[in-house]
């Protein structure tokens, strides 16, 4: 308790006033002196004073801290807050400045070095500048860290460091995404549908996964993780009513949507009819295929890889790239290409 009501000893009678600090920078606890009042509403006036010449003179010693260390911690911090996917991300901006960086201080953290640091990263690794390449991320990292220093005067990484530190001449152009027509996305479907009546079980879950997603336009992740039990009649329509993704990179489920809390439940386009009766029909199948073989589907999901049954003990869906080379098989069949396009992106056209 920060305000305490001495009972014995030579302070009896008074309030004690203690407050326990946390270093932002060391992660350790601050010792402060404790005081005394002779009331309660004393103590508390006290305690405010204590707190704000604490804040007062909490960042003038951040100044001559480690950058790397401070950075590190920085990111330790914030762990508990950000998805695993994204903690890496911030993890291996902490390798690399520490890497590059060393034992600098903050203080000599400048915005001539940072430009020096953004530049050798683009020569050593011979790539070309954009707003979604690895030394964006980098400067927003580190801008985003110094910001959170309060007693830095300037920020040492611009608001806008890629045009400040790079060339026009140094910047690729990003490429647009490729999106299907109306009429490449029907015979797409058809394609896919046509193909199910005479592909084995083990073929029908990355088709049939492409098909939904052209109905839905629902996040990769989002399509691997839905279950049947996800497919809901509500309103006098199909829809798939989702709460979880699944994570490649950790290969396991998120436990959530993308920015929202767990247990949020997000409903999807509508399905048409005779979608919904060939995930039923794949339900069935995925049934028989799963107790002929011994095994289980104790997740529920619909988009279990049958193709390994180590994979289905597991409760592990379809990959991302298995998903990915199927479309462009399919694509390469209708003679649909991206050309100098990213990839192809799909979504439903009313």
């Amino acid at each position: 308790m920060s305000i305490l009501k001495i009972k014995k000893g030579p302070q009896e009678g008074k309030y004690r006033v203690r407050i326990q600090p946390v270093d932002p920078i060391t992660g350790k606890r601050v010792t402060i002196p404790v005081e005394y009042a002779d009331t309660r509403k004393e103590a508390k006036a006290i305690e405010k004073a204590m707190w704000n010449e604490y804040k007062a003179n909490i960042h003038l010693g951040e100044a001559d801290a480690v950058f790397a260390d401070s950075f590190q911690r920085y990111v330790n911090q914030r762990a508990n807050s950000v998805s695993p996917v994204t903690l890496k991300n911030w993890q291996d901006s902490a390798n690399a400045f520490k890497k590059y960086f060393g034992k600098a201080k903050i203080k000599n953290i400048t915005t001539a070095l940072v430009s020096r640091y953004a530049d050798d990263y683009v020569s050593k690794h011979k790539v070309t500048v954009s707003k979604s390449s690895t030394i964006a991320k980098r400067l927003v990292h580190m801008r985003n860290f110094f910001n959170s220093i309060k007693g830095i005067s300037e920020n040492p990484v611009p608001e806008a460091p890629l045009k400040v530190f790079f060339r026009k001449s140094e910047f690729s152009i990003s490429k647009d995404w490729y999106i299907f027509t109306d009429d490449q996305l029907r015979k797409i479907r058809e394609l896919i549908q046509d193909d199910l009546e005479h592909s084995s079980v083990m073929n029908w879950g990355s088709k049939l996964a492409i098909l939904i997603e052209s109905y839905t336009g629902m996040r990769i992740g989002e399509l691997q993780a839905i279950k049947f039990s996800n497919i809901v009649f509500e309103n006098n329509v199909w829809n798939l009513k989702i709460n979880d993704s699944w994570s490649d990179y950790l290969n396991d489920f998120n436990g959530s949507l993308k920015a929202r809390p767990r247990g949020a439940y997000r409903t999807l386009l509508p399905l048409p009819e005779h979608i919904v009766l060939l995930l039923k029909r794949y339900q069935d199948k995925q049934a028989s295929f799963i107790k002929e073989h011994e095994l289980d589907n104790s997740q529920d999901l619909i988009f279990i890889n049958l193709h390994n049954y180590k994979s289905i003990s597991g409760n592990q869906p379809i990959k991302q790239k298995s998903m990915n080379d199927m479309l462009r098989e399919i694509c390469k069949k209708l003679d649909i290409h991206a050309g100098d396009k990213r990839s192809y992106h799909m979504y439903e056209i009313s």
